[in-house]
């Protein structure tokens, strides 16, 4: 025969005193959470009456940054996406694979990469609504 075993009930903590101390620590979050957005709110007002001169200060150090770095990172990618699909082609079918799916990877971000080069001139001088040219929003560049 077999033996019945009835299940045995989890005491319950009468208390919950251990549910209370971690409802006062998310509640404590919480309100922490919403004093530091009211902060970041006030302050981001009081920095409006100067935005203009440094949106376009910082877009234009963003399209700098971005033509000096982005085409040698593509072009490292365009290197080592070569050299994993050659180094997949000694190995077996399952290296293989993984292998021309890295380096098909790295092909598309380095052309993403070159392509976002192109059009970063377009959006930024877009984004500044002047209509004028990256050349003459942005001496140096």
């Amino acid at each position: 025969m077999q033996s019945q075993t009835t299940p045995r009930r989890m005491k319950r903590n009468k208390g919950n005193e251990s549910g209370n101390k971690w409802n006062d620590v998310a509640r404590t979050f919480r309100s922490l959470s919403l004093i530091l957005f009211i902060i970041a709110a006030f302050a981001s007002v009081s920095f409006a009456a100067s935005a203009s001169s440094t949106l376009t200060t910082t877009l234009c150090t963003l399209y700098k940054d971005l033509n000096s770095i982005i085409p040698v990172v593509a072009f490292v990618l365009f290197i080592l996406s070569g050299v994993a699909y050659a180094a997949g082609q000694f190995f077996g079918a399952e290296t293989r694979a993984r292998a021309i799916t890295w380096s098909m990877s790295m092909l598309t971000g380095a052309i993403i990469g070159l392509l976002i080069t192109q059009f970063a001139s377009l959006i930024i001088t877009n984004l500044m609504g002047s209509g004028s040219t990256i050349s003459t929003l942005c001496p140096g560049a």
